[in-house]
């Protein structure tokens, strides 16, 4: 593994949970139990502060977790055919 550098979002295989992760060690430990390697894992984000890396993954559990999108975003504004 090459010498990295930050902190990086990544996301546990095993339960989904999406974390911040050091990038100057070789693992995560999950909170269920599973051991991420960080050099094969997919890195979701990557910031130079933790503090910047843990506003990053706020917001992205904030849209994750918000279990409802408009239409808007979708497909855009509804038109009736005529």
């Amino acid at each position: 593994m090459k010498n990295r550098e930050g902190f990086s979002v990544i996301g546990c295989v095993k339960c989904r949970r999406m974390m911040v992760a050091d990038l100057s060690y070789a693992t995560k430990t999950c909170i269920c139990g599973n051991k991420i390697d960080l050099s094969k894992t997919k890195l979701l984000a990557v910031c130079e502060s933790a503090d910047e890396a843990g506003e990053l993954l706020r917001r992205m559990q904030t849209v994750k977790n918000s279990g409802f999108t408009t239409a808007n975003k979708i497909g855009g504004p509804f038109k009736k055919e005529s």
